[in-house]
């Protein structure tokens, strides 16, 4: 029997460990998702009996009522108030600085991604001189409908 056609490249030991570890991360992952995907099925079915029993309750449905009457009244009130410039004016500027804070904080994040990359470290002093260790919270999202390909 010829062995030429069937030489294979060994590949160094640490390529097939961590080759091994990313298919078992990869593997966990998509358990996870699974397990994750069950569990929000499982709640919503649990979520959607408990309502059921909290709308057949006399006493909920009656206090629920009277809860979304006075949040209507609350939401007129909150409109006559807006109808003064001024706090029409004072409410878009608080709408605005929060909107600010929410670009500001995702940049920060770029900045802080691209500072722990070139220093090799995940701690910044920052201008009061306190020390703060960069943290990130990594999430999955669909690739589908609106951020598909």
């Amino acid at each position: 029997m010829d062995n030429t056609d069937n030489k294979q490249t060994k590949l160094p030991e640490e390529t097939n460990a961590a080759v091994t570890t990313l298919f078992a991360i990869e593997n966990l992952i998509k358990t996870h998702i699974s397990h994750i995907e069950t569990v929000k099925a499982e709640l919503a079915k649990q979520a959607e009996m408990f309502n059921d029993i909290l709308n057949n309750d006399e006493g909920y449905k009656k206090a629920a009522d009277e809860g979304k009457e006075i949040n209507k009244k609350k939401a007129e009130a909150k409109q006559n108030i807006l109808k003064s410039p001024s706090n029409a004016s004072l409410n878009q500027k608080i709408k605005d600085m929060r909107q600010e804070i929410k670009e500001l904080k995702g940049a920060l994040s770029n900045y802080l991604q691209q500072y722990q990359k070139i220093a090799d470290t995940d701690q910044i002093e920052s201008e009061d001189g306190e020390v703060r260790q960069i943290v990130y919270q990594a999430h999955l999202v669909k690739l589908t409908g609106k951020f598909s390909r």
